[in-house]
């Protein structure tokens, strides 16, 4: 598999984390992969086949060939039926709201066809996809109706977006009191807040911030991982904490998981990393 991010210029920065491309340009049948929960609402267009999704009870059924995947709270298992070539956007938590301006939470979970929520402007990026001769112009073209999409955008909530700032600047690790307290709001109408703009309360997107820190520690371990220094350093109260947590995100058991080929999510994870935090907060 091969993939590509692009950065995306102001003030779209501020609100996308990146675009993102994969491709493979093989045909021959792929295992089933797990796509984990990273506290972002993406968009997704599939310029080649478009990939199988499995149900809880193990049915499938095709993806759109362009869908808004809302914040997840459990695995994805998918499975490519041809050619790859996917182009993703991929938002900051809370990123997607001033280009969708609907409440997150309505979507969170959920896999949609674009065009169920952007009419015809889900269309319209589809085709300008498809006619641009490369992965740069097609990013660019979707730069652009997203830019215009942004400016029709008034009602900017800096308090919700400081809120978010400092969960993922913690690493996940910050208490919903103290968020409260900082934010000088109570936590009922934090938990509102967050669940219009994120899809998510602040708790969880906490639980899934620390969940993806596991992955940028596994990578910097690279031999076998040290599970017992993991849990501390992620923010877990204990070896137990730590599986119990990760089976719901993940699905598996850590090492269950690590034994697994998963090319595409390998991709995708410790998405929310400090470096790339700092970077927006400060863009």
């Amino acid at each position: 598999m091969q993939y590509e991010e692009f950065q995306p210029a102001e003030p779209l920065a501020q609100h996308i984390k990146c675009f993102w491309i994969l491709e493979n340009t093989f045909t021959h049948s792929s295992s089933q992969e797990r796509i984990l929960p990273d506290g972002c609402t993406e968009i997704v267009f599939h310029q080649g086949d478009a990939f199988d999704q499995y149900n809880q009870d193990g049915t499938a059924e095709r993806q759109p060939m362009a869908m808004l995947v809302g914040q997840m709270r459990r695995p994805l298992v998918i499975q490519p039926t041809g050619r790859v070539r996917v182009l993703g956007v991929r938002f900051w938590p809370g990123g997607a709201y001033p280009f969708l301006q609907i409440p997150q939470d309505e979507i969170a979970g959920q896999l949609i066809a674009l065009d169920a929520v952007l009419g015809s402007t889900a269309r319209e990026l589809h085709s300008r996809i498809a006619d641009a001769p490369t992965a740069a112009e097609s990013v660019s073209q979707v730069e652009a109706i997203l830019l215009t999409r942004l400016s029709r955008f008034r009602r900017h909530d800096e308090a919700a977006l400081k809120a978010i700032a400092l969960i993922l600047r913690a690493g996940g690790c910050l208490s919903i009191d103290t968020l409260a307290r900082e934010m000088g709001i109570n936590s009922r109408t934090l938990d509102r807040t967050f669940n219009t703009r994120v899809g998510l309360s602040p708790k969880t997107l906490c639980r899934i911030v620390r969940f993806q820190k596991v992955f940028q520690m596994i990578e910097r371990q690279k031999s076998s991982p040290d599970w017992v220094q993991i849990a501390l350093d992620c923010g877990y109260y204990d070896q137990s904490h730590f599986i119990k947590e990760f089976k719901v995100f993940a699905g598996k058991e850590p090492t269950s998981y690590l034994a697994e080929q998963n090319a595409m999510s390998d991709h995708f994870t410790g998405a929310l990393n400090p470096e790339k935090v700092e970077a927006r907060m400060h863009g």
